[in-house]
């Protein structure tokens, strides 16, 4: 296969991983907190001249589970165990008694026993890492977290950020999962959270870039077809001079 082959099948492949990227956030547009999905081709010229190589670089190659983690818009619901958070941070929610998951999906109720969960009915935990255990649905909740109580107390709902983004991985669902060791190395509480109580934060997919996305990756998706069938055809060709000589 020649390095023209190489190239075309490169780039036909990277815009299929490319293409799956763009339809994962367009099924996503409407999730509560959910955070677009990038690909980033990767520099292989750097690579080459790093190895002091003078090798013809052929191959495309594309990086697969970045996310975007820009602001969604916020939506009003008027629920009050609804939560957005505006800014930095992410809820922790507990899916069993060894696994913890990061989300912007402040789509919260309480169960039948009172703890307060997403919509998965994974439960939120509070500043002291246990469920939060709520009496009434209808609290008051301050720009801080601050959960105020009707005999008077106060629970904490903290918001979390890792120093090191690339150590959450994509779960699905608006989920980010940490392993233990990242946890303990790179967690911290945000100092200065801001909570909007009645209000969620809506998925920061745009519809329209996302579209336009699309078809520009169709478009190259064809056009490295093209290219595959060309050099098909001239290999023929050179095939069948090969034998008339």
């Amino acid at each position: 296969m020649s390095s023209g082959q190489y190239s075309a099948l490169s780039g036909a492949l990277t815009r299929m991983k490319l293409m799956d990227s763009i339809s994962d956030n367009l099924a996503n547009n409407k999730t509560v907190g959910f955070k677009k999905s990038q690909v980033v081709f990767e520099a292989k010229l750097a690579d080459a001249q790093n190895l002091h190589s003078n090798a013809a670089l052929s191959i495309t190659r594309a990086k697969e589970g970045l996310t975007d983690y820009g602001q969604g818009p916020l939506v009003r619901t008027g629920v009050p165990t609804h939560l957005a958070i505006d800014g930095e941070g992410f809820f922790k929610v507990q899916e069993d008694a060894n696994t913890f998951c990061y989300t912007r999906q402040g789509n919260f109720r309480l169960d039948h026993l009172g703890n307060m969960v997403n919509g998965a009915g994974m439960k939120v935990l509070g500043e002291d890492g246990k469920p939060i255990l709520l009496d009434n649905p209808d609290v008051l909740i301050d720009e801080n977290g601050n959960i105020q109580l009707e005999g008077g107390d106060v629970k904490q709902l903290p918001l979390y950020v890792f120093d090191d983004p690339s150590v959450m991985q994509r779960k699905g669902g608006g989920l980010f999962t940490v392993s233990k060791e990242d946890i303990r190395a790179f967690e911290k509480r945000v100092e200065a959270p801001r909570v909007i109580q009645g209000q969620i934060e809506d998925s920061n997919v745009n519809m329209m870039q996302e579209m336009g996305k699309m078809i520009e990756t169709m478009r190259a998706f064809e056009a490295c077809q093209k290219m595959l069938k060309n050099y098909n055809s001239l290999a023929e060709k050179a095939i069948q001079i090969g034998r008339i000589g």
